[in-house]
This record gives structure tokens, C-alpha cells and sequence, in this order.
């Protein structure tokens, strides 16, 4: 029994709002004649074991992404591997490459990364590459991604705006049917997304639960450990661990040093000590290590710790273990945040891996273009959906994978000669666009396969020069 796809597709009823339903993390309804609030750039000075007893884990992953060095580091390299070109097309239902719905496409998604209407003053465009980034920043840091497409007044797609997930709240009025609100910082309104341009796609998510989390939050602990840790060793350094310097004030020399009429007052007498201790502190304190102390026989100075400043604590085995555990919270290779240290293969397979950690964030990202552009060509009456794939990340630079290229290049014009694929497959594969219009169209023709021919057959005298340079009538000798 055969069954029948239904291959329309149906078209929203209602266009989308100019400039946008969504909410930006920092917008403020309430002051949007203020300048936005600048950052005091104080994050050097944040302890997590202290502030994660107040704040919830996003915001603590938001704070840890800038200025923890295991997080910032796990980020960067995800970020910086997954940075791939990209390929889009088209297709309709029947899985063929639509050669105008992909210009029409590649000509709207040109539109968003670029200013076309100069009227409006500035205009903070982003390119797609940027937004690609922008949307595997808060697949790591919020585990999903929404967005939402802002179209222009003629209705064209003008950009994508990033919605944090974090500010997102669902319903679930029928089951599996999960309708999106957005609750505005510092105000009690909601911002109904129940909308055709509002797009949502996740990254690790747990499937019991509507709600994401980001793939770094098991590393909290580990960091708030690590920071215990670090900040006890830095209170036994300034104890124990460096050599202090001592004063020694004899109290005797001093008494006899002090006013007549304060050595017979008890306590006028010892305010007087108490002064005279104060006055000797501040210079001390004060003083550099290569300058002279000049002092009085009532003031011994010494140095305490000089021949065992350590108290010979032993924290490696420790640190190793919360660094071992972090970078298992981070889901990260050892050799990626710089701690590798078991050699060539260890490291090469490590990479392997993070390549491909990263080629699974470009996962989600990939699913949400695809259905904001299929939504783009929908307006327009396509019926079909677009595909966007993300190269592999590939760690080995150009001059080294061409070799390999030219190994694909040559299997794919193969495979274009037989007609397994089409022209514009071949060119997006080998160069990342359509078929150029002046290119000949060569699937199918055969080109690759070898003209086969008899040799008995072939002879010098078989070309037009030896045919012009034999006698006609002639008894020239054949030979192969």
C-alpha cells in the first residue's frame, strides 16, 4: 500500500510584525532613552565559591565564560573549530537543487548582513558568520538557541535577531505542543512568541524536559573547588611560604626613652608604647626590600623563615585532580586547554575528538537556518526546503589537505560523468556555490570515460598531417 505525502505547503496567515516581536537580553523598555548600562569590567575580581551560593547557574556560567580560564579556553576552542564555511540550497520535494529559489535565497541572506537602506543612520548588521557564532555562544552557554527573523517594511527579511533561552518560558496546552512567552527583564510583561518567525533549537538537551541547560554546568563545583583551594594557598604563601620580616622592639630602652611625667602614669604610659609601636609599623610596612632601615638600639629588626621559608605542603596531586575533573565537566580535551602531556598519539586523537565535539555544535545551528530560509522561501511560494551543511572541522591547513582534495575532486568528476550527481552538487561540494550559468553542464556526458579503440587500427597515417604527407596510391607500411 503506497501513501502520499501531502506536498503542500501551507503559508502563515498572518504576516510577521515589522522590526520584530522578540526581546533583546539588552533591551530595557523602561529606559530606552539611557545609554545602555557599561560594564565595570570588575569580572578579575568575582570568587565563585562565594557568589554561587547567590546566583543560579546561568548567571554564573555567564560570568565563568569570561573570566574563568578552563571555560574561556574550552569556549574558545569550540568556537574557533567549528568556524566553518557553510553550504545552502534548496530543494524541492523531490530533493532536487532549485537553481533560483538558491539565487533568491543567497540574495535575502545577503540582505540580512548587510545595510540596504541607508536612511536609517547606523545599523549594527551582522554578517552570517557572525551570527553562526553568536548562536554556538548560547548553544554552549543556555544548551539551545532561539531566534527570531525581522523582516523590513516590504516584508523582505531585514535580520535574525538572538533571543536568549534563558528569559524563554512554554506552555504545554495539548501534549508534545509547547507554545514559547518571553518575560522582559525588569518589567512584568510577557511577549507572546506564538509566532511563524520565532525559531527554536537545542543543543544536549535533556528529552524530559522542555527547558535546556548548558552542557559547562557540572563544571561549577568543580571550579568553586579549585578556587577553595587556590585561596587557601594563597593565605599559607603569605604566612608561611615566604620569608617575613620581624621587628623586635625592647621595651626596656623604651620605658627609659619615655616623658618623665608619662613614666609615672601606668596608662598614659603604655598609649605612649602603643604610639611609638604604631609609628614603627608604618615605616616597616612601607619599606622596600633594597632599602636601608636606619633605627635606634631600642628596634631589632630580623628576618623569620629564612632558612625553611616553605612549609613543604605538597597540593599537586590535588590540583591535577580538580583540573582531571574540570576538564570532564568542560567536555574538553586535555590538549585543547593546554594541559596535554602523554604524548604525539594521545594528542592527535584528543584533537580528533574536540574536531568532532565541534562539528556536532554546528548541529543545531544548521537546523535553525534551515528553518528560518525554508520560512523565507516559503513567503515566496516555494515549495521545497533548504539545506545548510557545515564543513567538518578540519585542523590541518590548506596547503596539506590538497593532495585529499584533489583525490575528491577527482572521485566527484567521476561520479559527475556517470551522472550520479548534478553540476550544481558537484560545485557545491568542490567550491561551496551553484554551477556558474557560463560553465557547461557535463553530468552524464561521459567526459571521464576512455574512448576505446582497436590498436590494429591506429596508425601514423591516420591523422590528417600523415594523410597529407603520404602519396596517394602509396604501399606506406602500417605500423602500431
Amino acid at each position: 500500500m503506497a501513501f502520499e505525502f501531502l506536498s503542500a505547503i501551507i503559508p502563515a496567515k498572518k504576516k510577521a510584525k515589522v522590526g520584530g516581536s522578540a526581546s533583546t537580553p539588552t533591551f530595557n523598555p523602561q529606559q530606552v532613552d539611557r545609554v545602555l548600562t557599561v560594564p565595570q569590567y570588575r569580572d578579575h575580581l568575582t570568587d565563585l565559591f562565594t557568589s554561587r551560593q547567590s546566583d543560579d547557574s546561568r548567571v554564573l556560567l555567564q560570568s565563568l565564560f569570561k573570566f574563568d580560564p578552563d571555560v574561556s579556553a574550552a569556549l574558545n576552542a569550540y568556537l574557533t573549530m567549528a568556524n566553518t564555511d557553510w553550504i545552502v540550497l534548496a530543494r524541492d520535494l523531490e530533493q532536487n537543487i532549485d537553481r533560483d529559489a538558491t539565487k533568491s535565497l543567497m540574495l535575502a541572506i545577503e540582505k540580512i548582513g548587510r545595510p540596504t537602506d541607508y536612511t536609517l543612520g547606523f545599523q549594527l548588521k551582522k554578517s552570517m558568520r557572525s551570527i553562526a557564532e553568536e548562536l554556538r555562544y548560547m548553544c554552549l552557554l543556555r544548551g539551545g538557541i532561539g531566534a527570531e527573523l525581522v523582516v523590513d517594511k516590504q516584508f523582505l527579511p531585514d535580520r535574525i535577531r538572538n533571543v536568549d533561552l534563558s528569559t524563554i518560558q512554554w506552555y504545554e496546552k495539548k501534549p508534545g505542543e509547547y507554545k514559547p512567552i518571553q518575560k522582559i527583564a525588569g518589567s512584568n510583561d510577557e511577549i507572546n512568541l506564538d509566532i511563524p518567525t520565532f525559531f527554536v533549537s537545542h543543543y544536549r538537551k535533556d528529552p524530559t524536559s522542555i527547558y535546556g541547560h548548558s552542557t559547562f554546568v557540572s563544571s561549577i563545583n568543580t571550579i568553586a573547588a579549585r578556587q577553595q583551594v587556590i585561596n587557601d594557598l594563597y593565605r599559607i604563601m603569605r604566612l608561611t611560604g615566604f620569608p617575613r620580616m620581624a621587628v623586635e622592639v625592647v621595651e626596656e630602652v623604651l620605658t627609659k626613652n619615655a616623658p618623665e611625667n608619662i613614666r609615672s602614669d601606668d596608662v598614659k604610659l603604655r598609649e605612649w608604647k602603643g604610639n611609638r609601636l604604631g609609628e614603627i609599623r608604618t615605616v616597616i610596612e612601607g619599606l622596600r626590600s633594597d632599602q636601608p632601615l636606619i633605627h635606634f638600639d631600642s628596634v631589632s629588626p630580623s628576618i623569620m623563615n629564612d632558612t625553611k621559608p616553605g612549609a613543604g605542603i605538597d597540593i599537586t596531586a590535588v590540583i591535577e585532580t580538580l583540573n582531571a575533573q574540570n576538564q570532564a565537566a568542560l567536555k574538553t580535551m586535555a590538549t585543547v586547554i593546554g594541559r596535554g602531556a602523554s604524548g604525539v598519539n594521545t594528542g592527535s586523537v584528543e584533537a580528533r575528538i574536540a574536531a568532532m565535539n565541534a562539528d556536532e555544535l554546528n548541529e543545531p545551528v544548521a537546523e535553525l537556518l534551515q528553518n528560518i530560509f525554508s520560512f523565507t522561501l516559503h513567503q515566496q511560494g516555494f515549495q521545497g526546503f533548504v539545506e545548510v551543511q557545515f564543513r567538518k572541522a578540519e585542523l590541518r591547513p590548506d596547503t596539506e589537505l590538497e593532495p585529499q582534495l584533489t583525490l575528491k575532486s577527482s572521485r566527484l568528476r567521476q561520479d559527475l560523468s556517470d551522472g550520479l550527481i548534478t553540476d550544481d552538487e558537484y560545485h557545491l561540494w568542490m567550491y561551496g556555490r551553484l554551477r556558474p550559468d557560463t560553465a557547461p553542464e557535463l553530468s552524464g556526458t561521459g567526459f571521464m570515460t576512455p574512448v576505446k579503440t582497436k590498436a590494429e587500427e591506429v596508425s601514423p597515417n591516420s591523422d590528417p598531417l600523415g594523410r597529407s604527407l603520404s602519396p596517394e596510391g602509396s604501399k606506406a607500411a602500417r605500423s602500431n
